[in-house]
C-alpha cells in the first residue's frame, strides 16, 4: 500500500498515512483540526545503479555461437606502414586587381 503525505493549511505541520488506492483521502488535521491538502513528495526509495535491463538481465552470449576473441588468440601482423608521402605546397593565390 503507497504512504501518502499531507500537510495541514492552518498549522503546516506534516502528516504520513498508509492508504489503499481506493481510501478517501484524510482531510482534517490530526493535531488541529484544520484542512489537510496531499504533498507530493519524493519516492521511498531510489533505483540506482547502471541499468536494470541491460546490467542484470540481458544475455551476453552472442546468437552466432562464436565467442569473442580471447587475449591469448594471436593476433595478425600488424601491416607495415607505407611511409608517408610529403605534403603539398599550399596553392598560390593570384590576386588581380
Amino acid at each position: 500500500m503507497p504512504l501518502y503525505e499531507y500537510e495541514c493549511t492552518a498549522c503546516h505541520r506534516h502528516t504520513e498515512k498508509i492508504q489503499k488506492f481506493s481510501d478517501p483521502e484524510i482531510t482534517v488535521c490530526p493535531f488541529c483540526g484544520g484542512a489537510l491538502q496531499r504533498v507530493i513528495s519524493a519516492p521511498a526509495f531510489a533505483l540506482k545503479g547502471g541499468g536494470w535491463y541491460k546490467d542484470g538481465y540481458a544475455s551476453a552470449k552472442s546468437t552466432s555461437g562464436d565467442s569473442t576473441p580471447s587475449s591469448s588468440t594471436p593476433a595478425a601482423a600488424p601491416a607495415a606502414a607505407a611511409p608517408a608521402a610529403p605534403a603539398a605546397a599550399p596553392a598560390a593565390s593570384s590576386d588581380k586587381k
